[in-house]
C-alpha cells in the first residue's frame, strides 16, 4: 500500500470517528476543496467546513470508506455517508467519489463528487424530488451552505 493510500484511509477512520484535529493534519495550508455543494474552498475553510459537518453531524451517522488508491502524486476513495439532515430529519445515503492531489505527502486538492439532484432528493424530500434539479434549489442549498460555513468560520476564529 502507498503511503498516500494509507493517508486517505486514516481521513476516512478521523472521519467516521469524529477526529476533526487529525483531519486538519490530512491538508496542506493552501489546500483546495469543491463539492457540489462547497465548490470553491481553500485554505483553512477546507478543515473548518469538515469540522463544522462533524459538529453537527447526526450522532448515528456512519462513514464508510469502500475503497481508496493512490500514488505519490494523486489518489482516489469511494465512501458513503449516512446520516440524517437535520433540517429535515430526513435520512441521507450519499455516494461520494474524492480525487486527491499530494504535495510533500499533504493534499493540496480535493475534489468531492456526487449527484446533487439525489442528494436534494434525500435530504429535502418532496421539494428535492420536484426540484431537486433546478439551478434554483442547488444553489438555495450553495448559498445557505456557504452562509453557515462562513457564521461557523467566523465563530471559531478560523481564517480561510
Amino acid at each position: 500500500m502507498h503511503p498516500n493510500e494509507a493517508k486517505i484511509r486514516d481521513f476516512y477512520k478521523s472521519f467516521h470517528s469524529r477526529n476533526s484535529a487529525s483531519i486538519s493534519d490530512f491538508y496542506s495550508q493552501d489546500v483546495e476543496f469543491s463539492d457540489p455543494v462547497f465548490p470553491k474552498l481553500k485554505g483553512g475553510a477546507v478543515p473548518g467546513m469538515w469540522s463544522m459537518l462533524l459538529e453537527r453531524m447526526d450522532p448515528n451517522a456512519t462513514i464508510e470508506l469502500v475503497e481508496a488508491n493512490a500514488s505519490a502524486e494523486t489518489g482516489t476513495a469511494y465512501w458513503v455517508a449516512t446520516y440524517l439532515f437535520s433540517k429535515t430529519g430526513r435520512k441521507v445515503q450519499n455516494h461520494i467519489r474524492s480525487e486527491f492531489q499530494f504535495k510533500n505527502g499533504k493534499v493540496v486538492k480535493q475534489k468531492d463528487r456526487f449527484p446533487l439532484w439525489k442528494w436534494t432528493r434525500m435530504a429535502l424530500g418532496a421539494p428535492g424530488v420536484l426540484l431537486g434539479w433546478s439551478p434554483l434549489v442547488q444553489g438555495k442549498v450553495r448559498s445557505e451552505a456557504a452562509r453557515n460555513l462562513e457564521h461557523y468560520l467566523r465563530k471559531k476564529g478560523i481564517t480561510a
